[in-house]
């Protein structure tokens, strides 16, 4: 059995290669409900890591500021999937969360509008309201670099070479799926609030001489 600390001094065991979500429902099922990731050690990870050695365990809600990031990070992948339904032809780029939401950069044929910018986020809000589970599972680097050529995703192919990895990882949830390490919520419905705030244009990783992106910028405020 793994012997599990809480930051409060709680003891608590569960067996081998359990998950960190199903240890967090079983001891505590409304944290279960809550947990966005947690820290083994320091350690951030992902709910769906299995427990391996005994550790001290803390769980992050959306409310605590790693569970935020990993809230709004989430909430940028259900932009990319919103993007994707509504223009298939748009190339992904980076993307980040930041202290108030997250951006995300793509290459597209035609220029992006408002009425886009609108469209999109009714379509992040259908996703949500749908509440997919977002599923991880692992890849041989060349089979990803094959499913993202197959998805037109050029520009994250660049990014998947330079990884040194023979594997990676890959969070997808509905039709969507992209290369990332996460930790990630355990469904797209986990995420209560979202606004896209407006557009920018950026060079692909700042190199005046590279293509010329748009950057759709949101908010995911904290959970009241």
């Amino acid at each position: 059995m793994i012997r599990i600390t809480l930051p409060d001094g709680r003891k608590h065991e569960a067996a081998a290669k359990t998950t960190l979500l199903d240890a967090v429902r079983k001891m505590d099922p409304q944290l279960g409900a809550e947990a966005a990731c947690a820290s083994i050690d320091g350690k951030m990870h992902d709910l769906r890591d299995p427990l391996e050695t005994d550790c001290l365990l803390t769980i992050h809600t959306n409310s605590t500021k790693e569970g935020l990031d990993v809230l709004r990070h989430t909430t940028a992948h259900i932009a990319a999937h919103a993007v994707r339904r509504r223009i298939p032809s748009a190339v992904q780029g980076a993307g980040l969360a930041t202290d108030t939401g997250f951006f995300l950069d793509f290459e597209v044929a035609r220029s992006f509008s408002g009425e886009d910018l609108a469209g999109i986020e009714k379509e992040m809000l259908r996703i949500i309201e749908a509440d997919f589970r977002i599923e991880r599972s692992e890849m041989s680097k060349g089979d990803a670099r094959a499913l993202l050529v197959r998805r037109g995703e050029v520009l994250r192919v660049e990014l998947l070479e330079e990884l040194e990895a023979r594997t990676v990882t890959l969070y997808g949830h509905g039709e969507y799926v992209d290369i990332c390490q996460g930790p990630h919520l355990t469904s797209t419905g986990r995420v209560p609030e979202v606004h896209l705030t407006g557009l920018t244009r950026a060079h692909w990783r700042s190199d005046p001489n590279a293509p010329l992106l748009y950057r759709i910028h949101g908010t995911v405020p904290r959970p009241r």
